[in-house]
């Protein structure tokens, strides 16, 4: 969230204490926590709409680009087009902005599995914290090393079912099987909404 829409909010809740004032009406504590969350989605519905929400990837790519002086939405916005190029720069921002190597190790994995740089993957999933993303990556190369065990063993860590059912869109693709591979990519796109739905969608065209 940005700094405007944060003052934004932060006036809607002063706006609405005073009226409260104005018109001499009690409000005990979880009420006025309510009423402050009510400000908060009305003025971030368009983030959460298109983040969360949409399945329309025309208007989820605008609201990208519109979003794309801040380097996270960049990086999303140049990988899905596979620019890899801009993604490259928008990741290096991205890294001098969030320091920490862990914060950023997610999209660097994401870079190298666009890149096919299995090498520089499989030392970047050391430094992920989120173990079932470890997983992911891991069954990513699983399918590429045709490694069934390994596979197996990987996607028996993963809850999200968009990730599993991509990981099968793409094992049943590198296997040839087009028809098991569109069904997978279906039901993928079916299991997920927003920002995610955006990057799968474009990764299979």
């Amino acid at each position: 969230m940005n700094v405007k829409r944060l003052i934004a909010i932060i006036f809607g809740g002063l706006l609405i204490g005073f009226l409260l004032g104005v018109l001499n009406v009690q409000v005990d504590y979880w009420m006025f926590v309510f009423l402050v969350f009510i400000a908060f989605l009305l003025f971030s519905y368009r983030d959460v709409r298109y983040m969360f929400l949409s399945r329309d990837v025309e208007k989820i790519e605008k609201y990208l680009q519109k979003k794309s002086v801040e380097p996270y939405y960049d990086f999303i916005l140049q990988l899905a087009n596979k620019d890899m190029s801009e993604a490259k720069k928008a990741l290096e921002k991205l890294e001098e902005k969030w320091k920490k190597k862990e914060r950023t190790a997610v999209f660097r994995a994401n870079y190298y599995l666009y890149m096919k740089d299995w090498k520089l993957l499989k030392e970047e999933i050391t430094f992920i914290p989120q173990e079932e993303f470890k997983h992911y990556f891991l069954a990513a190369i699983a399918i590429e090393e045709k490694n069934e065990s390994n596979f197996v063993h990987s996607i028996q860590h993963i809850r999200k079912d968009w990730m599993k059912l991509s990981l099968e869109a793409e094992k049943a693709k590198k296997e040839k099987n087009k028809v098991l591979a569109d069904q997978k990519q279906l039901e993928a796109l079916r299991a997920t909404k927003g920002i995610q739905y955006y990057i799968l969608s474009k990764s299979f065209d």
